[in-house]
């Protein structure tokens, strides 16, 4: 019972005596700081300096970071002025550094143990006051994933709609309930053929579906531009806060970036990721244009990506698995086209 009343009477003194001194939250930031960047001194914020603004990107593919820490270190006396963490937008602000003087930056995801920031990669940083944030860039590994697209099949209802029919599969991820038919019917732009003094004249496939998905004899495809108007439609009418781009041009490692955000993308390519075939086509109405018709465009889901090679919902096989390089080189020969669907 002594043994208790000794704990009790030094634990009382031990809380009194954090009231007296005065415990701050800075102060344990301070010890934390001091603690994961082990063999460096904190320095304390340096007078008539300006605050140090900075935005973290992965330099594979230029996605935000969020969660990661860079200790700012003094070049010239090796002593740690700040540690800062980036938020969900990758932003990152220091205490007053100051102008002129040249710093070095590690860069560690914040779990990691204090062993990382020794041996992580460093670059200089020599400070000025500036208004938009700094860019730092830092290499992060893609992590194989799979966001979980549902199986939906074009057939038999839709011989030529699998652009409508993977924006259905997009949709229904996201919790919109429709079907195809209800999509290709109401919502898809669609543009009928005719002829004219002997000229077949038919859409152009960036503003409208030629033909009918429908039709296995007259229904041949649409570019981005139509999937996106008709998502926008559908996620209108049903209240839907849903975000549908149109992301044509973008590069292999942006299409992969929204992959590890795990956002489905909608993207075009041939039935066998051979190169593109053309046979025939139409004059596009009002224009002199005539479009060559390709005959072994398709249009794919990515779900996944895992060592060199990538997974997709294809509405005429389920789920099927690519080598990546060979996925993209037939995605850019059909001019990068491309549509996601985000919350």
């Amino acid at each position: 019972m002594k043994t208790s009343h000794k704990f009790l009477r030094f634990l009382f003194l031990f809380i009194f005596s954090f009231v007296i001194i005065g415990f701050s939250p800075l102060a344990l930031s301070t010890s934390i700081k001091k603690f994961m960047a082990e063999g460096f001194e904190l320095n304390k914020p340096q007078p008539n300096g300006s605050a140090g603004n900075f935005l973290l990107k992965n330099s594979r593919n230029g996605q935000l970071l969020d969660n990661y820490r860079m200790y700012i270190v003094d070049a010239s006396t090796s002593t740690l002025v700040d540690a800062v963490k980036s938020g969900e937008t990758g932003e990152m602000n220091a205490e007053e550094l100051v102008d002129g003087k040249e710093y070095r930056l590690k860069i560690v995801a914040a779990d990691e143990d204090s062993g990382a920031f020794k041996v992580a990669e460093e670059e200089l940083y020599v400070h000025e006051t500036v208004s938009s944030p700094v860019v730092i860039e830092t290499y992060v590994e893609r992590e194989a994933n799979r966001i979980g697209i549902p199986t939906v099949r074009q057939n038999p209802e839709l011989p030529n709609g699998c652009e409508i029919t993977t924006l259905t599969a997009v949709l229904t991820y996201h919790g919109i309930k429709t079907s195809k038919t209800k999509l290709a019917d109401d919502y898809l732009p669609k543009e009928s053929f005719e002829f004219q003094e002997g000229k077949r004249i038919g859409p152009d496939p960036h503003q409208a579906y030629a033909g009918n998905p429908r039709n296995a004899n007259e229904g041949w495809y649409a570019f981005a531009g139509p999937i996106v108007e008709a998502s926008k439609k559908i996620i209108d009418d049903k209240g839907s806060r849903l975000i549908t781009e149109n992301v044509s041009g973008s590069s292999r490692e942006e299409i992969l970036s929204y992959m590890d955000r795990n956002i489905p993308v909608i993207v075009w390519v041939t039935l066998d990721l051979s190169p593109p075939v053309t046979s025939g086509g139409w004059y596009v109405g009002g224009t002199a244009e005539f479009h060559s018709s390709f005959i072994n465009l398709h249009t794919v889901v990515l779900d996944g990506w895992k060592d060199g090679e990538v997974t997709v919902m294809d509405p005429l096989k389920g789920l099927v698995t690519h080598p990546e390089d060979k996925f993209f080189e037939s995605y850019e020969a059909l001019g990068s086209q491309a549509v996601l669907v985000k919350r």
